[in-house]
């Protein structure tokens, strides 16, 4: 089928890479371009097995379970099977860096392979995650844990991220919030996705993102707000949907697979929350997100 092809060839690239690698035969010039269409291939290959499904389930309904149950089975491990070479081109990137002392343009390099493998490799837990959000095999590990712990991860995680973008991310994180019995480790992904999502999308210099938390009866609220692009109206009713991405010339000077925003929602919805969106174009953009506190 044409979605194992591309997960196929990009499997059979990446191992390619990693023999390279082995036998220094690695060229820099050229790698930032194979990583690129390592991505574009698992980007099409997800689209694909999205389509697939869509057309057994016009086709035969009965059977769409254990198709279903197949095609997430092969996705699963492809993917586990992409990430072992992926760390180590990761790996040897890191060791040329360390080799000693890099002319301008080797460090323009090194920085796309790590750009580009970074990007990568975010495409891939996506695919995983809704891979597993599809088949409803993604199996929670909640415990107690309160939202402080929770953005002090998220601040280590997207402050180097937002220095890189000059822009701004503050946290409002008051003490007294709800506690929650959650999986941290999904959260941190889902608010992640949001995060990142504001980061990029507001302007050079004077964009902020602020990250607060407020409590609302029992319930925790996030609230994770840009000073960014916006969304229309007509955008804001696509948001959420698989692939999509607005047309904003903002939003495509970022590469992206359409991935970030539903796996965020699928994730919130797992883990028990709702999210509810306000945007205003050329004003910015709130995500609230509301989890259940510890009764």
């Amino acid at each position: 089928m044409a979605e194992l092809n591309a997960l196929t060839q990009a499997q059979a690239q990446l191992n390619e890479l990693l023999e390279a690698a082995r036998q220094g035969a690695i060229i820099p010039i050229r790698l930032p371009g194979q990583l690129e269409a390592i991505a574009s291939l698992l980007a099409a290959a997800q689209a694909e097995h999205e389509a697939a499904l869509r057309e057994a389930s016009a086709k035969a309904p009965a059977d769409l379970e254990s198709y279903m149950q197949e095609e997430a089975y092969f996705v699963g491990h492809a993917i586990h099977e992409l990430r072992t070479p992926m760390t180590s081109i990761r790996g040897y990137s890191d060791m040329l860096g360390a080799m000693g002392e890099l002319n301008d343009m080797q460090k323009q390099f090194l920085g796309t392979i790590k750009l580009n493998a970074r990007r990568m490799e975010s495409l891939m837990i996506d695919v995983s995650t809704m891979n597993k959000l599809r088949k409803n095999t993604l199996k929670l590990s909640p415990k107690m844990d309160m939202f402080k712990n929770i953005a002090m991860r998220l601040e280590k995680d997207f402050t180097p991220l937002a220095n890189e973008l000059n822009r701004q991310l503050v946290f409002d994180v008051p003490s007294g919030l709800p506690i929650l019995n959650i999986d941290s480790d999904l959260l941190v992904q889902a608010l992640g996705k949001l995060i990142e999502n504001g980061l990029r999308y507001s302007p050079a210099e004077t964009g902020i993102v602020t990250v607060r938390g407020a409590a609302d009866g029992s319930d925790l609220v996030i609230s994770i707000s840009d000073n960014g692009i916006g969304m229309s109206d007509e955008e804001l009713a696509k948001l959420g949907t698989i692939y999509f991405r607005s047309e904003n010339d903002t939003v495509r000077e970022f590469k992206g697979s359409g991935l970030g925003i539903p796996v965020a929602f699928g994730l919130i919805q797992k883990l028990g929350g709702s999210v509810h969106v306000e945007s205003t174009p050329n004003v910015g953009t709130t995500f609230h997100v509301r989890l259940p506190g510890m009764a």
